[in-house]
């Protein structure tokens, strides 16, 4: 049964207002007040030319009307988002509404709406990351970290590009290395062919680990290098090849974490949407519970 109070608020001038009604879910609706709101329901589509930023935002927001000032200056702490798939269109039973203000009229509601954009335009904004070395904006909804994620991607090619220069460099060591210290010439005596082959395997093993270093930082993984132990019968040749391993290592460390700055080193854009972007869909009164959050 509808209270006096719903019967009430059916005045001549309401009955021409669009009305919603927000359905309480409460198992005790009679001792639900439901007090009228300004509700609108509008649609941002934003198409910035200088970042391509491209997104449609879909927003229903509801202000409470306690002023007759249908020009009054809205603001964040004032506005509150609201789901229109848990209205109706019909007053829930049992319910009591309170009275619809004599000052509100289409008039009114036109004004609300011009208050409203002007807030939209204030206070709306959708926030993009841009990275400066690819001059390169996120895409709609992208987080930062993802953002990130994907500038790596890009940076992949010219990443590989500079290892593989750098794999050059160390391999040209390497080769120097071999040209002096591994003997092209068969040993004649049983400890220069023992020591030769000890040198070959060292030479073959540290080779193939410097190798490894290089394809594990194209995969963007960072190894860590085995603690340097030397020995009081290393030779030298031994000693040598630990050191090229570690220069490799820090080289295509430093490198590859020239890149992951380059990947972090992102600005953020603030755009707000023009007049042009803002869309009405519908606007209306909503009748909801009276101290809704």
């Amino acid at each position: 049964m509808m209270s006096s109070g719903a019967q009430g608020h059916q005045s001549n001038a309401a009955e021409k207002l669009k009305q919603l009604y927000q359905v309480t879910g409460h198992s005790r609706d009679a001792e639900i007040e439901l007090i009228p709101f300004f509700c609108v329901e509008a649609r941002i589509d934003f198409n910035d030319v200088r970042t391509g930023f491209r997104e449609t935002v879909s927003l229903s927001k509801a202000l409470e009307i306690y002023s007759t000032n249908a020009d009054l200056l809205w603001t964040d702490d004032m506005v509150r988002d609201v789901n229109l798939l848990a209205t109706t269109t019909s007053v829930p039973n049992g319910v009591r509404l309170g009275s619809l203000p004599d000052f509100i009229d289409a008039n009114f509601l036109t004004r609300m709406e011009n208050q409203f954009v002007q807030y939209l335009l204030r206070s709306f904004e959708a926030r993009i990351y841009r990275n400066f070395d690819l001059n390169l904006y996120s895409f709609s909804g992208e987080s930062r970290a993802d953002f990130c994620r994907r500038c790596l991607e890009l940076f992949d090619g010219q990443k590989r590009q500079e290892l593989d220069r750098l794999h050059e460099v160390f391999n040209r060591k390497l080769e120097q290395i071999r040209q002096k210290y591994l003997s092209l010439a068969e040993p004649r005596e049983f400890e220069e062919a023992k020591s030769e082959i000890r040198n070959k395997d060292a030479f073959s093993r540290f080779s193939e680990r410097i190798a490894e270093l290089f394809y594990m930082a194209e995969l963007r993984m960072k190894p860590v290098p085995d603690p340097i132990q030397y020995s009081s019968g290393m030779q030298e040749l031994e000693e040598r090849l630990i050191s090229l391993e570690l220069e490799a290592h820090h080289a295509s460390a430093a490198l590859s974490d020239v890149y992951d700055e380059k990947a972090r080193r992102i600005d953020e854009y603030t755009l707000h949407p023009n007049l042009k972007d803002i869309h009405f869909v519908r606007s209306c009164i909503l009748w909801m519970p009276k101290g809704a959050a």
